[in-house]
């Protein structure tokens, strides 16, 4: 699988952080969320995550928060990954 090909959108809603992303039937989705920037840690925030999947914890405003998903098949193989949105609270 192309990770130019899975799809991965946030978008702010009064719950949270709303993140829509492509997943194929009987394939693996882990969201990973990152606070901070480029070099900080990344946090697997779910595992086999249906789409879509809201990020409800609170941070300050300020806070810039990352995330992406990772594919795998159902044998739990890595299969590709998506971009990473970012947005500042």
């Amino acid at each position: 699988m192309d990770s130019h090909k899975l799809l991965i959108e946030l978008t702010l809603v009064p719950a949270g952080r709303h993140i829509a992303f492509s997943k194929e039937m009987l394939k693996k989705v882990h969201v990973y969320r990152r606070v901070g920037t480029e070099g900080d840690a990344w946090q697997q925030m779910a595992t086999n995550a249906r789409s879509p999947f809201i990020d409800a914890e609170a941070f300050p405003a300020g806070t810039t928060l990352e995330y992406h998903v990772q594919h795998f098949n159902q044998q739990d193989v890595y299969e590709g990954h998506s971009n990473i949105v970012r947005t500042t609270l």
